[in-house]
């Protein structure tokens, strides 16, 4: 029983985490690590003090954030890749269990931006509905990425899939 549990949990947070992988590939951000665990985070990371996640080489968005002036187009692509874990499992499960660190990292940035909280829900809306769209068309090449990484492939193994599941002409 407890391993049942535990096949859906990690399924669940496959699922999520290629969502983010997925929406972060596409848009252009090239992810450069995953974790499904925080024990694959000790054996990987070497740390306990990481948790399931994707992480990306994202240098540009970290200058412009520290520049103090993020773009709408970095910021579009960020708010989309920070939802697309909790939308992958509301698409495939009809609700969201994880995704809560993503949803307050992304409130923590929009205020840090001066956004009001009426201009914040219109971003959060935007970036759900876009990331849902771009999910729904990509479906295949996501179930696969979560497999995939559910079998501990490679990030470059990963990203194989998804070129190999999507049609030039859908991006």
């Amino acid at each position: 029983m407890v391993l049942k549990g535990t096949t859906v949990l990690r399924t669940g947070t496959s699922q999520h985490e290629a969502g983010h992988f997925l929406i972060a590939y596409l848009l252009g951000i090239l992810p450069k690590g995953y974790t499904l665990s925080s024990f694959e985070s000790l054996t990987k990371e070497g740390s306990l003090n990481v948790q399931a996640g994707t992480s990306f080489v994202d240098f540009e968005f970290l200058d412009e954030v520290v520049m103090g002036k993020v773009s709408a187009k970095m910021l579009n692509r960020f708010s989309c890749i920070a939802l697309a874990g909790v939308a992958t499992e509301y698409l495939l499960f009809g609700y969201s269990e994880g995704g809560l660190a993503d949803i307050d990292q992304l409130d923590r940035l929009l205020k840090s931006l001066g956004f009001t909280q009426k201009k914040a829900d219109s971003q959060v809306r935007w970036a759900v509905l876009n990331t849902i769209l771009i999910l729904r068309r990509h479906e295949k090449a996501r179930s696969q990425l979560a497999e995939a990484m559910s079998s501990g492939e490679s990030v470059g193994f990963c990203i194989d899939i998804i070129e190999r599941n999507i049609d030039d002409a859908d991006v």
